[in-house]
């Protein structure tokens, strides 16, 4: 397969792009027709360009060129994604004071509370579609939750989040439903941050209504940021945790281990980051001219920057792309990025990828997967990655009864 297999959004090629990869890198850094930029495929070399913001601008992430002064001022745009320092590190610092350490430790018990509650609803259901029961609904509520947005309109901003990411990388968007979603979604939160009182609070809603309050966000900032917020800790959440019970339901032997050693479990969610990237890549803007990996790359180029990729370098991972829980460096993928705009929601999403595995793993003896490896259907992007149906048989402990 090539990366025009992949461009073209062949199914086998999204449902396991490895050889594409393999080949791109075997090119080294080369200008691909397929998507008008240079690809960077090596961990050393994306690693390279992720950290250099000054020559490597973000504000084509998704690909788009950048906003010019002409563009529709009300059109949805992400303020994080698509800025570069110093604006960048502004806005990022105000989102941050919602997403330390010891706050991401302390929505523990809501995940867990939201985990149990999907899990066991399985019982007495057979078959069932672990993405339509889990792996899709579950982020959305728990991101619904710590944002503070009213937990009755999850289906909601399900149904908006898809729509709005739906031309990332795929071909099938239509425009005008898109427009018309941003002006429903803009229009939602805006309505919800008027009737907010403005007292600080543990949400995130909080946090951005108090910047908005105090001028350092414009109101449609403000509304952009949350819906920003809201898409990207659902989305790829979803294909993160739908990739990690498709590896549980495919390899047995590591469920059954991690059964025994449940300490394990953080290690293979890293292991399921790394192999399964929700995110394949995002591009960048060349600044200035520069040269990665040996080639010349002209002032004004855009460069598409393969996460995945890099995941799977050989040069960079012993015994890749083998799926090892005794991995010493097994934390140093580039699944969230790196630099400057290193995702500000990865430890939420680590936290929820080791919890949905721990409950799942509780509670279910067996997961068998009812349809074939090379069947498994794949979301139609080659940036967003991740399975959008695995209908599987559970077999469940019975109630009461202490896992071994």
């Amino acid at each position: 397969m090539s990366l025009a297999d992949l461009v073209g959004l062949a199914p086998e090629a999204l449902r396991d792009p490895g050889s594409v990869y393999d080949e791109l890198r075997a090119k080294g850094v080369h200008f691909a027709p397929e998507v008008s930029a240079y690809v960077v495929s090596g961990h050393e070399d994306v690693s390279r360009v992720l950290r250099d913001a000054k020559r490597f601008s973000s504000t084509i992430t998704v690909g788009n060129p950048p906003p010019s002064p002409n563009d529709d001022p009300n059109r949805l745009r992400p303020l994080l994604l698509l800025s570069d320092d110093p604006v960048h590190a502004t806005r990022r610092s105000i989102v941050n004071r919602a997403f330390t350490p010891s706050q991401v430790r302390s929505w523990e018990p809501v995940v867990r509370r939201i985990a149990e509650q999907h899990v066991d609803a399985l019982r007495g259901i057979d078959p069932v579609d672990l993405v339509e029961r889990i792996a899709a609904p579950l982020p959305v509520r728990v991101i619904s939750a710590l944002l503070g947005v009213p937990a009755d309109d999850v289906d909601k901003f399900r149904a908006w989040s898809e729509e709005i990411t739906g031309s990332l990388g795929g071909h099938a968007a239509d425009p005008e439903k898109r427009d018309r979603v941003q002006r429903e979604f803009t229009g939602y939160m805006d309505a919800l941050m008027n009737r907010h009182d403005g007292r600080a609070g543990d949400d995130v809603l909080s946090t951005i209504v108090a910047a908005d309050r105090a001028g350092e966000l414009t109101r449609r900032e403000a509304v952009s940021f949350t819906i920003e917020l809201l898409i990207a800790g659902n989305i790829t959440t979803t294909h993160h945790l739908a990739s990690s019970m498709k590896l549980l339901a495919e390899n047995p032997g590591i469920a059954d281990r991690l059964r025994a050693e449940p300490a394990l479990i953080p290690r293979f969610i890293e292991e399921s980051l790394r192999l399964e990237s929700p995110i394949q890549g995002f591009y960048r803007l060349a600044l200035e001219d520069s040269v990665v990996g040996g080639t010349e790359i002209p002032a004004g180029s855009r460069l598409l920057v393969l996460y995945q990729a890099a995941n799977r370098d050989p040069a960079a991972w012993e015994q890749c792309p083998h799926l090892k829980l005794d991995r010493p460096n097994a934390a140093a993928h580039l699944a969230f990025g790196k630099g400057p705009h290193a995702c500000i929601g990865s430890s939420l999403a680590r936290l929820e990828g080791v919890v949905v595995v721990e409950t799942l793993l509780d509670r279910v003896t067996e997961i068998t997967p009812l349809t074939p490896p090379d069947e498994v259907p794949y979301l139609a992007s080659f940036i967003n990655h991740g399975p959008t149906s695995l209908p599987a048989r559970l077999v469940f402990r019975p109630t009461g009864e202490v896992p071994a």
